[in-house]
This record gives structure tokens, C-alpha cells and sequence, in this order.
């Protein structure tokens, strides 16, 4: 099931009738039972609060695991300590009561902590009620410090029973299993920070099993009760608290990946924020709004939120490849971790303020507006859009929330327009939109591509003059040989007859285009993977399945390459290698991990060019699902398949590495835990190509000091013209990469390019309602240099400001009056974005 349905806590205003009323979404009844048992503590939840508890139940019992099994849930999710004990499972049984007379340290929607021997909590649950000593029991601490300690637990005078420390003095896991202490072997199990679990037969850490004991474990004669904070007549915690749920059955592994996602998921939104959502296909079936921003891209967040603090209505409704939270905020929450930007006096704005609350808000590190302190894990960029769409979070100054509810869609059905004007957005799951402004904002252009009389444009232009030469189709003037090496494309190694490889175009010539002519391709897709080598936090891709329709010729050439070239291995930029794994968030554990720079890796080749051709959106969607295969089989066949040409330290390298199980915490229907729902697409299939106005690589490659074409500057990039090569061919019976283009284009001496506000605004005789801050009127080569998530963020701002212009003005977005608009957006968020007047 989809985040989200039911009503606004500002209800949208009606938009119209005539269409079949959606279904209204009934909530789980154990989330009824928690708002009711709430309002008597006097606390009323929001729907955002609901809806968030709602998909914890759902998802608990989605693994066929029923609510009578789950004995307790607690979280410090209440403005008062007091009321933070109730047990939200089932409230008023088992609630939490204090052993002793003190009260433990508790800070509100974040932890508990500070226990002694008389100030620790008391579940009232008795180990005699676990069957057979059947049990899982979860707890998340934030404390990385290890200690002699007793996180939860009971035991019996004897010693017999149940507990955990989760990082002792030692450094390891120490659990008490039985009538005897079971200490981990390893000291890198846990890091004392994060979601650990025990079962009878397990030490788990976010969910996955990294050792296990097997004592035979029967509940002991006496029934001494679970403490939290310490165990009964044990040693107490030196940690502290945000989560703990107590389970009386042994989950399977499968289970304990799920739930523990799930509840570490629900804990990050207590912690962080909870955003308001509507699931697709549910009531309400007409909405209306001042400002409707469509798209899940980081630039849509912007543009919603930059219009709503001018004070307009707005709603931000979602592409069909947005499933759950864990996909608002685009790219930079799919993977994306590692900032690409040459000169960081153009990163300013929204991003640069969300990347500063991280770094003092959870990752505790200094902040420098620098590649380092700008690069943040995707996991702590979502909590940051949860804080941005969370009206409750005011606290500081940076990225303070807005009330900002979010639909999810199918995607696009219409768009009805009125003249020049656009009136109403219809989706596919029947939910129509009406608005005065619209703002298009998704990284296929859908939007442009279905509002009538917009004209939009795929792939590369025919080459023209100075800079825009290199535009084009360039054939055999731009191929390259992966690894330098003299590869075989062939199914048999050098004989043609047995037909090529698996995803490889085809031989040069490639029928169909001209040299310089127009080229349709886009660049190739891939995953952009939160990956570690941290134990504690690493899931093996063994453990996801990867061999839905595996096919090892996929990787043939890779094989082929490294009998070539067998020193290859994982590495940073400035080598090739087969992936690039860029640290982030602090650490040189976490990273984001991207394609190699060898031209044999994560990216698929023609996916970009099958995406963009393919002839419905169902053919799109199994573009994307092959997408996936394709990378889970090629991390899984470095690591597992034995290949004996693979060289043995790389395999050694990819057998280190694995998903983050703290990321991608809840993929939605059809998802795949851990692994994002959004595939790096490089390039919109659809960009605005105005008639009027198009920027060009002449105008970002201008001489530094040199005057642009407009000086309506309303954002900034920097970054040189990078281009993926979307095609793998053969030719003179090798194999090559196409499609290249000159990386030394690039923005003058400072390499900063100012975007005009021209760009992102259809011509005025063509729309005049409608803004598209990143699928902009630009040839392909402006675009390779201004695809950076920083500057589509700055663009989303000044679409929101601009559409709230309009509408105050009763005038045309292309006509706001830049004065006052410069006026506001310089005095933006804390780091006021830079406009620069001149190249």
C-alpha cells in the first residue's frame, strides 16, 4: 500500500466536479485505537502522525506477523516524559511505570537516557509469556560509546533470561541468552549507534543477522519482567533510547529486515518530521491550490516550498516512480550523495541550508560549504525534506517545515488548458488538479510533454557553431575503447557470425543518423547505491535477490576487459576503475556509488535511448525494471559468481561492500529494500525548447567579465559539460563506448554560468502559467554542464517565488518584474543564493 490518503489538516479547496469520487481511506484500526488512547493524555496526533504510525502496522502486518504477536512499541515521541511511556502497540497495557524515584533524562521526539539503578523503565511483560521462548526484541540507541551495561532486559535471581547490552567495553555485542552471557566475536557487529535486535538464535543489527548463537532457550521458572534502560537486578544502560518493541515470536530473517526498516523508519520520522501524503487512487478526488508543483525531484521540493513561504497554497503532486517519502526530494535522496560543483560559491540556496542542518543536526561535523561538508548520505538528506514538509519543526533557522501536503499519482492522464493558460492536471489513478499556476518540475518532462502547444525536444541537437559544434550525432568521431583495450563484442570471442554481446547496440555505422545531425540518444541510466563496508550496517546483495532474470553475457565484456587489465579495481575519479565509491556523510565508510569510469559498468547501455523511445509508459517501466537486473546481477556477479577472470582482489573489494541498511528504509509496493525506486536518469526525454529563448553552450561558456543575453539571472551553475556515453557498439570487430562529448567545456576561469529566468519559462505566445526549472529551454550541451541538483534547486526556488509573483500581479510568469524578484530571492534562506549579472 501507498503512504498517505484521507484529508488535509488544511482541507484543499474543491476544484470541481463531474468525476467519480475516489474511495477515502480507512485507517488501520490500532491506529485509531492510538489517536483515541492520545486524546486522552491530552495530545491530539496529525494526520501527517497517523499516517506514519498507519505504515508501521501496515508493514508489520504485511509480513504476516499479527498485532497479538506484537507485544510493545515505545517511542519518546511526546512533548512530556509521562506520556511518552504508553505502549502504542496496545495502549494502557504494558504501558511503561518507573522503577525507583528518579526519572530518566528524556528529550522529546528523540531519546531517553541518563538511567541509574532506580531511574530505568518497567515493560511489565514477563518472560513467562514468550512460548518456548519465543521472542525479538528491538532497540535503537544513538550512543556509539561502549560500556559493562544492560540496555533491556530480565533475569531471574539465578541469572536466567533475556538482555542485551548492544556495545559493551569491549566493543561487541553482548546478550544474554539463557542462564549464560553469549559475547560476540566480533567487535565490529555493532556500532553502538543504530537498530539492534536479538532472537532466541541471532544478534542482529538493522535487521541483519551478523552473528548467531544457538542455545536451546526455554522461558525460566520464575517471570521476572523487561526493563528498559536496564535489567532487572542487572546493570544499567550507558546508553540511551529512541526505540523499543518487544515482539513474543522468533521472526525469520526476512521479517527482521522489514520490521526493523520499518521501525527504524518510523523513529527517523519522529525524529525528523512527518510529511503529509495522499496515496494515489484515494479520495480527495478534486483538489485546487494557488500553485501545483508536479514532480518528486529535489527541484519540485524547492519550488513548493519557496512558493508556499510567499504564502500561497501549494501542493506538490508526485511522479509515478515516487512510491513512498523515501522518494520525495529526487536524486539527492536516491543515491546522489556526492556533490558535483567546481566552484562552491555558486552552491547557496535551500540545498546548501538543508547540507548545513545536517551536518550540525546529525552528523555533528564542522560545516564548510566545500565538496566534503556539502556531500550528506541520501538517508540524512530525506530526514531533511521531512523536516522541510513538517509544519511542527520551527525550531533553529535553517529549513524550517511548511505545510505542504503531497499526492502521490500514477502520473499524468490531461492537462486541460484555457487560451495561454493551463487550468487542471488530471491524473492517471482519477484525481484532478486545478490551480493558477504550475509549475513543472519532474525529470521526464511529462509535464511539458502532455500541456499542449509547449515544444519540447529529445536527445542532441544537429551540431552548430563555435561551442555548439560539438552538438550533435559525431558517429566514429566519438568512440572510445573501455580500458583502452582491444575488447572482443562478440557472444564468441572474435567471430562475428555468433552475433554480439547482450546490450550493445549495434555495428558502426549506427543506421538511422548523420553525422552532426540530430541524435535522439539520452545518456545511459544507473543506480546510484548507498553502499558501505562498515559490517554493522552492510547487507550483502546475496541477501537481496539478484538473479531474477540474471544473465551472465551481460558481463562478458567486463570478463574480457580484465584479462586485459587485471591491476582494475574499485576507485575514486582519477583512475579507471569498474565503480566509483565516493565517501560521504562524514565517513570513509559510507559511500555513494556510481558508475566506473573504465566504460564496463553500472550504467546500462541504451537504457537512456530505450527509456526515451520506448512507445508507452508500461515499455518505459520495464526500461527502468531491467535497469535494476542488470546492476543487482553485476554487483552480484563480481562478488559471488565465481568468474575465475575476475581478478582476486577485486572480488575480495566487491565481496566488502554492500547495501546500507540504514537507507531506503521503505521502498513501497514493487520496491526493493534498501535499493532506491529511482534510477539516475541523466537526461528529462522531454526538455523545453522555446522558440524564443534557448540557452546555449556559448552563453555558459562565456568569457569570464563578458556581459550575458539576459541579466535576469535567477540561479547559477557550475560544472563542465559531462555526458555518459548512452551506447555501447562494435566496430572493426571491437567493442567501443559512443557518444562522448569534450568535458573541457566548461563556464570561463571561475566556471560559473548564470541561468536566466528566460530559460525556465515557456515563450510568452506559448503558455503563461507554466514554469520548468529543470527540464529547461537549453541545447543538450548547456544541459550536460547545468544537470547539477544544486542549480535545479535554485531554479525550483525562483519558480515559487515567481509563480506567487504572477499571481499577486495578475500578470504572465514571464513578465514578474525581475527587480523585486532579484530583491527576493537574494534575501532567501540563510545562504542567499548568488545571481550573478555577469559570466
Amino acid at each position: 500500500m501507498m503512504l498517505g490518503l484521507g484529508l488535509s489538516l488544511t482541507a484543499p479547496r474543491s476544484g470541481g466536479g463531474g468525476a467519480a469520487s475516489l474511495p477515502a481511506f480507512t485507517f488501520q484500526s490500532e491506529t485509531t485505537t492510538l489517536e483515541t488512547a492520545k486524546a486522552g493524555q491530552g495530545i491530539t496526533m496529525t494526520r501527517a502522525q497517523k499516517l506514519a504510525y498507519d505504515r508501521l502496522i501496515t508493514r508489520i502486518k504485511g509480513q504476516g506477523v499479527s498485532m497479538t504477536n506484537a507485544k510493545a512499541l515505545y517511542t519518546p515521541d511526546t512533548p512530556t516524559e509521562i506520556n511518552s511511556r504508553m505502549n502504542k502497540f496496545h495502549p494502557g497495557t504494558n504501558d511503561l511505570t518507573l522503577t525507583g524515584a528518579g526519572v530518566p533524562t528524556y528529550t522529546a521526539s528523540d531519546r531517553w537516557g541518563g538511567w541509574s539503578s532506580t531511574t530505568k523503565y518497567n515493560t511489565g511483560i514477563g518472560l513467562q509469556s514468550f512460548s518456548q521462548g519465543q521472542f525479538t526484541i528491538f532497540f535503537y540507541s544513538r550512543t556509539s560509546t561502549g560500556a559493562a551495561s544492560g540496555d533491556f532486559g530480565a533475569q531471574t535471581a539465578g541469572g536466567d533470561g533475556i538482555g542485551a547490552n548492544t556495545r559493551d567495553a569491549s566493543n561487541k555485542f553482548n546478550a544474554r541468552l539463557q542462564a549464560a552471557n553469549y559475547v560476540s566475536t566480533s567487535t565490529t557487529i555493532t556500532p553502538g549507534q543504530g537498530m539492534h535486535s536479538i532472537r532466541p538464535n541471532s544478534l542482529d543489527t538493522f535487521g541483519i543477522t551478523r552473528e548467531a548463537p544457538s542455545p536451546t532457550y526455554v522461558s525460566p521458572a520464575t517471570n521476572p519482567t523487561i526493563h528498559l534502560g536496564g535489567i532487572n537486578g542487572g546493570a544499567v544502560s550507558a546508553h540511551d533510547c529512541g526505540l523499543f518493541a518487544i515482539f513474543d515470536v522468533t521472526l525469520n530473517d526476512a521479517q527482521c529486515r522489514e520490521i526493523s526498516a520499518a521501525l527504524l523508519d518510523y523513529y527517523y520520522k519522529i525524529r525528523f518530521g512527518f510529511v503529509d501524503t495522499y496515496a494515489a487512487g484515494y479520495a480527495p478526488t478534486t483538489a485546487d491550490y494557488d500553485v501545483l508543483v508536479y514532480g518528486a525531484s529535489w527541484t519540485a521540493v524547492c519550488a513548493a516550498y519557496a512558493a508556499k513561504q510567499e504564502g500561497k497554497t501549494v501542493a506538490l503532486v508526485l511522479d509515478d516512480l515516487a512510491k513512498t517519502d523515501w522518494d520525495i526530494g529526487g536524486m539527492p535522496a536516491s543515491g546522489l550523495a556526492y556533490v558535483d560543483c567546481y566552484n562552491f560559491t555558486a552552491l547557496k540556496g535551500l540545498y546548501r541550508d538543508l547540507t548545513s542542518w545536517v551536518n550540525s543536526t546529525i552528523i555533528n561535523r564542522a560545516d564548510t560549504n566545500t565538496q566534503t561538508g556539502n556531500s550528506v548520505e541520501s538517508w540524512q538528506f530525506v530526514q531533511g525534506v521531512r523536516r522541510m514538509l513538517d509544519p511542527t519543526r520551527q525550531n533553529g533557522t535553517l529549513i524550517l517545515g511548511q505545510d505542504i501536503p503531497v499526492y502521490f499519482s500514477t502520473g499524468i492522464q490531461s492537462i486541460t488548458s484555457v487560451g495561454l493558460k493551463d487550468t487542471a492536471l488530471k491524473t492517471n489513478d482519477g484525481r484532478t488538479f486545478t490551480a493558477r499556476q504550475f509549475i513543472a518540475a519532474d525529470y521526464d518532462g511529462e509535464y511539458i510533454h502532455k500541456s499542449a502547444g509547449i515544444p519540447t525536444f529529445t536527445g542532441s541537437e544537429a551540431a552548430g557553431s563555435g561551442s555548439e559544434a560539438n552538438n550533435g550525432y559525431k558517429g566514429s568521431g566519438s568512440i572510445s575503447k573501455p580500458y583502452g583495450s582491444d575488447i572482443s563484442p562478440y557472444i564468441t570471442d572474435g567471430v562475428q557470425a555468433s552475433g554480439l554481446l547482450p546490450d550493445i547496440q549495434g555495428e558502426m555505422p549506427l543506421p538511422g543518423l548523420t553525422v552532426d545531425g540530430v541524435d535522439p540518444s539520452i545518456e545511459s541510466m544507473n543506480y546510484r547505491l548507498a553502499m558501505t563496508t562498515d559490517v554493522a550496517r552492510m547487507v550483502p546483495v546475496t541477501t537481496m535477490d539478484p538473479h531474477r532474470n540474471y544473465n551472465a553475457l551481460r558481463y562478458e565484456t567486463a570478463a574480457r576487459a580484465y584479462v586485459l587489465n587485471p591491476s582494475v579495481t574499485i576507485g575514486n575519479p582519477a583512475n579507471t576503475q569498474t565503480i566509483l565509491q565516493f565517501a560521504v556523510g562524514g565517513s570513509t565508510n559510507k559511500m555513494d556509488v556510481n558508475n566506473g569510469s573504465g566504460g564496463l559498468s553500472t550504467d546500462l547501455p541504451g537504457s537512456g535511448y530505450r527509456y526515451a523511445t520506448a512507445a508507452n509508459r508500461a515499455a518505459q517501466l520495464a526500461v527502468i525494471d531491467d535497469l535494476r537486473d542488470y546492476q543487482l546481477g553485476w554487483f552480484w556477479w563480481h562478488a559471488n559468481s565465481g568468474e575465475a577472470r575476475i581478478p582476486s582482489t577485486l572480488v575480495t573489494q566487491f565481496q566488502a561492500l554492500g547495501l546500507d541498511a540504514g537507507t531506503f528504509l521503505d521502498p513501497g509496493p514493487g520496491g526493493l529494500l534498501f535499493w532506491p525506486n529511482r534510477p539516475y536518469q541523466r537526461d528529462p526525454i522531454w526538455r523545453l525548447k522555446n522558440t524564443g529563448y534557448v540557452s546555449t553552450a556559448q552563453d555558459y561558456c562565456k568569457t569570464d567579465g563578458s556581459t550575458p543575453r539576459s541579466l535576469k539571472t535567477v540561479a547559477v551553475t557550475s560544472y563542465d559539460c559531462d555526458k555518459h556515453p548512452p551506447w555501447k557498439v562494435a566496430s572493426g570487430g571491437l567493442l567501443y563506448t559512443q557518444g562522448s562529448v569534450p568535458g573541457g567545456l566548461v563556464a570561463g576561469v571561475d566556471k560559473m554560468a548564470p541561468v536566466p529566468l528566460e530559460e525556465i519559462v515557456p515563450d510568452v505566445a506559448t503558455k503563461t502559467n507554466v514554469i520548468v526549472p529543470w527540464a529547461s529551454s537549453c541545447t543538450i550541451l548547456c544541459w550536460y554542464m547545468g544537470r547539477l541538483e544544486p542549480t535545479g534547486g535554485l531554479k525550483g526556488e525562483a519558480a515559487g517565488v515567481m509563480a506567487s509573483m504572477a499571481i499577486d500581479g495578475n500578470v504572465e510568469v514571464q513578465n514578474v518584474d525581475y527587480t523585486t524578484l532579484n530583491t527576493k530571492l537574494s534575501a532567501r534562506d540563510v545562504n542567499h543564493p548568488y545571481l550573478p549579472q555577469v559570466a
